[in-house]
């Protein structure tokens, strides 16, 4: 390794080779050697640092957290600089050591005692090693928008055998087995869709199921609501309540006489009202009117996954071949089949698109629907403290944008808006999700 006063006749080709011997032994003995160990940090993600470096031996690479086959490398000559001469940023990402490396280092105020000539050198070959990196961006940033365009091409393609499912007579019989929603459940699913649904509508829906009647009157007299008056009538009932809640409630007892009660089918159930509460939060920052219709989405979205379960329990011989069977798509055929209305048939058929395209490309007239049922399950994972990276989440910028959250990341978003939400009204919850957003 060189020591102070060496000449630089040993340092790599790259090093400011368009110095002249006099200037790189000066520019060396103003700046530092660093020896780094394998795996050890050069600097680390948004910290701040004005000292230029440049690679004697080894390599380092740029940290991006996510895929380090694509991480941008830095090998003997190469300069690290992206923020030495930028005020208050942080630099852009981390740097680590790949193997055992040593870097030259030389900070700003050693670059000021340099002759003019010097420093012009050194923002030269700063400048030409950006536009090399650019470059190289560029050519990999193209690379991978071919990648993705592939992929998703293909994943597209290996669903075209979905369209096959209307025209199955097995299916169809599936579906006719399995019990109808009640006509007035149906009516109810129908009014939200129109986005026109009072208070009075709801009542004489409900009116016509006496046990449903009977179940509203029950939760607006329970302790959650605190009432110092019983309430007896179910109109009364549900103007305290809020349609949502009487959405809930209807909707849970509908799903439930339709779906067996075991522990699979009723954490399908639990999963699926949790979402509802969180798209029905979501929507009051996006479209207040369409917020019950989002909750109603919510409630309904993995009903295909409980057609699944049952074929399963009923055939459990082929339960592999039924596993290959789309729950999405199952789910709005099913949906369909009990005449509740296409913006809550088409959300649930291409609810899983956007893990892996971007919205424009989705055929459906209802990309809002999908886009805010996507980022309520993006929340829910970063409440369950699960990865939200761009691998689990690779276009939710995009249906963020879609929806108006352009300034806005998930942890705020749940924060902000979701857990402020939930917990402002979490006495009218069920006590599984208020144990979920309990602090």
């Amino acid at each position: 390794m060189l020591q102070k006063g060496q000449t630089p006749d040993r340092t790599p080709p790259g090093f400011f080779s368009n110095l002249g011997d006099k200037e790189r032994i000066t520019l060396f003995n103003a700046g530092a050697i660093r020896t780094l160990a394998e795996n050890e940090l050069l600097f680390k993600k948004g910290t701040t640092g004005k000292t230029i470096f440049c690679v004697l031996s080894g390599t380092l690479k740029a940290a991006s957290g996510y895929l380090d086959a694509s991480a941008f490398r830095f090998k003997a000559g190469d300069l690290i600089a992206e923020t030495a001469l930028s005020e208050g940023k942080g630099r852009i990402s981390s740097v680590v050591a790949e193997e055992a490396s040593t870097v030259f280092a030389l900070d700003t105020a050693a670059v000021d005692t340099l002759a003019v000539e010097t420093r012009t050198a050194i923002l030269k070959t700063l400048h030409d090693a950006m536009l090399s990196r650019m470059e190289t961006l560029d050519e990999q940033n193209e690379s991978t928008q071919l990648r993705v365009a592939a992929l998703t091409r293909y994943i597209r393609e290996s669903r075209k055998h979905l369209e096959e499912y209307e025209n199955s007579e097995i299916i169809a019989t599936i579906l006719k087995s399995i019990p109808r929603l009640p006509p007035h459940i149906a009516q109810l699913v129908e009014l939200l869709a129109g986005q026109r649904a009072s208070a009075k509508e709801v009542a004489a829906l409900a009116k016509q199921d006496p046990s449903l009647a009977a179940e509203i009157l029950k939760a607006i007299n329970s302790p959650r609501y605190a009432l110092r008056h019983e309430i007896t009538d179910v109109s009364d009932a549900i103007t305290h309540m809020g349609l949502n809640e009487v959405y809930q409630i209807a909707l849970s007892r509908g799903l439930m006489k339709s779906i067996p009660g075991s522990d699979d089918f009723r954490d399908i159930y639990r999963h699926s009202v949790f979402i509802s509460h969180i798209a029905f939060e979501l929507c009051q920052s996006f479209d207040r009117n369409g917020a019950a219709l989002l909750g109603t989405i919510g409630i309904l979205h993995d009903i295909g996954k409980t057609v699944l379960l049952l074929l399963v329990k009923q055939n459990p011989k082929w339960s592999l071949f039924i596993g290959m069977l789309d729950p999405s798509r199952l789910g709005a055929m099913l949906l369909k089949h009990w005449n509740i209305p296409e913006p809550v048939c088409q959300t649930v058929d291409y609810q899983a698109w956007p893990a892996f395209c971007p919205p424009a490309e989705i055929p459906s007239d209802h990309n809002d629907n999908i886009a805010l049922l996507y980022i309520a399950h993006a929340v829910q994972d970063h409440l369950d403290n699960k990865p939200g990276d761009v691998l689990d989440h690779p276009f939710l910028s995009d249906y963020l944008s879609l929806i108006g959250f352009v300034s806005f990341g998930i942890d705020e978003i749940s924060r902000d808006f979701i857990l402020h939400g939930l917990r402002a009204k979490s006495q009218k919850l069920p006590d599984f999700v208020r144990k979920r957003i309990s602090v």
